[in-house]
């Protein structure tokens, strides 16, 4: 059982609203207080149609969104047997969605986009996410006109980012664990130790717990986009490569509407 002096979000799905997922925030044994909201898109509306998006706002200030994840993903013909195509009375079978192998997190004030990117091992039967954070957000304050003109540091492709990992703890488990795996600067990756960050447990009220203590060797510093991106990240990979269903991109019943 993890330390209950560290930071954890609890997702608990309000009984009235289906679209809805609320984030709790306890620390140090307090009574978990409503901190953001994952919101969904309507099913039923046409823009909803064979997308997953969800973004993640503010609990209590339903007009503030911090970031958020569109997936609009391919779709392919399933090969069925003989037998399958009977069953079928010959009808040609519903195209299916391919599951991307990554996925963008658009991060909002500073804007910025952080790639999530899936990897499967069929040796160990795991799988795992990289995604990179830079290492410096914000501009830095100046008083020098030229120095405004200059591109934010998000935008610079060379500047040094801080590389992390989802993994999944086995085969058969759905918890993962994130680690701060190493540096990237221009591409040019320099693998380190791998550095406990946030725990992510599965359940009938699943959750992210961030490791604390080890946050400060994580140079990283828009710390609340961290936080972010692990908690929308973790909601993605849950219900799109965890726990996979065509209902996760509002896939309609009739075949003829699938692009």
């Amino acid at each position: 059982m993890l330390d209950e002096n560290l930071p954890t979000f609890y997702f608990r799905q309000p009984s009235d609203n289906p679209l809805s997922t609320i984030l709790y925030f306890t620390q140090n044994g307090s009574e978990p207080a409503a901190e953001y909201a994952l919101r969904r898109l309507d099913p039923t509306l046409p823009q909803a149609k064979n997308k997953y998006a969800i973004a993640l706002g503010d609990a209590s200030a339903q007009g503030v969104i911090f970031a958020e994840v569109l997936i609009e993903p391919e779709f392919q013909q399933p090969t069925l047997s003989a037998a399958e195509i009977r069953a079928h009375n010959g009808a040609p079978p519903m195209p299916v969605p391919i599951i991307p192998e990554s996925f963008a997190v658009q991060l909002y004030n500073p804007d910025q986009q952080v790639i999530v990117k899936g990897e499967k091992s069929t040796w160990m039967g795991k799988e795992s996410f990289e995604f990179e954070i830079p290492q410096q957000t914000f501009r830095v304050p100046s008083a020098s006109q030229v120095d405004r003109q200059q591109n934010d540091p998000v935008a610079n492709s060379i500047a040094p980012k801080i590389m992390f990992k989802w993994k999944r703890e086995s085969k058969f488990s759905k918890d993962m664990t994130c680690y701060m795996t190493g540096r990237s600067v221009g591409g040019k990756k320099s693998k380190e130790p791998d550095i406990t960050v946030a725990l992510y447990k599965h359940g009938r009220e699943h959750s992210v717990t961030v490791y604390e203590p080890n946050l400060q060797r994580v140079e990283v510093e828009d710390r609340k986009g961290l936080e972010i991106v692990l908690l929308l990240g973790a909601e993605v990979i849950r219900e799109i490569y965890l726990t996979p269903s065509r209902d996760s991109f509002n896939v309609p019943p009739n075949p003829m509407l699938i692009p």
